[in-house]
């Protein structure tokens, strides 16, 4: 049987077997070469703070109290759920009514850290000459690029983002090729600063041997920046980001952030500097885009797609490490207590 890489519980992430379905009209099987999937959502999802007790009513959207008072760690699916988000592979059975594909084309898309993947016909993109490392940041890019898009980043601006995994070091890129003048990356871990130094950005600062916000707008000759991008999902993160743009500045929020709110001083900064917050297309769900319809997630996906085959958006070496799916449970906990060693990770097959 075809193994998967799967979520089983809190802090557990395990190789399963499973049976897949028979195709229905427009599907195709693909069997999957490298597949990848998102760090710090996966890692939140563990806990299930933010949905303990909660609901989120569609229709209202808004977080209501459910009738189980069960502890946050207990909310979490026993259900095996998936780590993946974006895979590439060899299209090997297709549905009867598929039109765009034939048996043995390479694909890539969204897909599943597992040896085969069931995906709708018009969710896939023709590989093609593009890298296959490259591929795999498809999902990501898409949220990086509505950060950017979003928080409206100009051709002159003046930019910090916080927070340098695969989506914060797939920004500096985005605001370096949309033409920023000054790009400042924060993180505290070495390899992401030195990819991102490598890409594009003009200062890269630790967080942990100073004040960021501060050396930032010493940096500027005191003003601060034009946009502050939080990719972290910690409270500290977006303090500083709210902390290192200047008046009227915006500040774009796109961190999963994971229970009550502590150390942000809002009275302060915010307050005082007459902030923009923007929460970006791509974080959550059930909402399009600001400048719908003109721009939907087809076309979005569509752009980032031809981009990449321009060679307009690149991310040499951000895929690190690649491992069998034997190893993936390991790659998981190197993620939670060893994050040094992952920018992101993807399995091959």
């Amino acid at each position: 049987m075809p193994r998967r890489l799967a979520i089983t519980g809190p802090h557990k992430v395990e190789v399963l077997e499973y049976q897949d379905p028979p195709l229905q009209a427009h599907q195709v099987l693909v069997k999957t070469e490298l597949a990848s999937g998102k760090h710090g959502t996966t890692i939140a999802g563990f806990e299930g703070l933010n949905f303990g007790g909660q609901h989120f009513d569609q229709e209202m959207r808004l977080f209501v109290e459910t009738e189980s008072k069960a502890e946050p760690s207990q909310s979490t699916p026993v259900a095996p759920r998936g780590t993946g988000t974006t895979g590439v592979g060899i299209l090997a059975d297709i549905g009867p009514e598929v039109t765009r594909w034939k048996l043995g084309d390479r694909v890539f898309g969204f897909m599943d850290v597992r040896e085969t993947n069931i995906c709708h016909e018009d969710r896939l993109w023709e590989l093609g000459d593009l890298d296959l490392h490259l591929a795999l940041c498809l999902e990501p890019a898409y949220v990086s690029f509505h950060c950017i898009r979003e928080s409206q980043v100009r051709f002159g601006d003046s930019v910090a983002v916080i927070g340098l995994g695969a989506l914060g070091l797939l920004a500096v890129r985005m605001a370096t090729q949309g033409g920023a003048e000054t790009v400042f990356a924060v993180d505290p871990l070495p390899n992401r600063r030195e990819w991102a130094a490598r890409n594009g950005a003009d200062y890269v600062l630790d967080p942990t041997e100073g004040d960021a916000a501060l050396e930032i707008h010493r940096l500027m000759d005191g003003p601060g920046v034009d946009v502050a991008i939080e990719l972290a999902g910690a409270y500290p993160a977006l303090s500083t980001a709210i902390r290192c743009v200047r008046v009227g500045g915006t500040v774009c929020s796109a961190g999963f952030y994971q229970g009550e709110a502590r150390g942000m001083w809002l009275g302060r900064e915010w307050h005082h500097n007459r902030l923009t917050l923007v929460v970006p297309h791509g974080c959550g769900w059930g909402h399009p885009p600001r400048d719908y319809p003109k721009w939907d997630g087809k076309r979005a996906y569509n752009c980032i797609v031809s981009m990449m085959r321009k060679g307009r958006l690149t991310a040499p070496g951000l895929i690190n490490p690649v491992v069998p799916l034997e190893e993936g449970p390991e790659v998981f906990r190197l993620i939670e207590h060893e994050p040094d060693k992952v920018i992101k990770f993807a399995i091959r097959f």
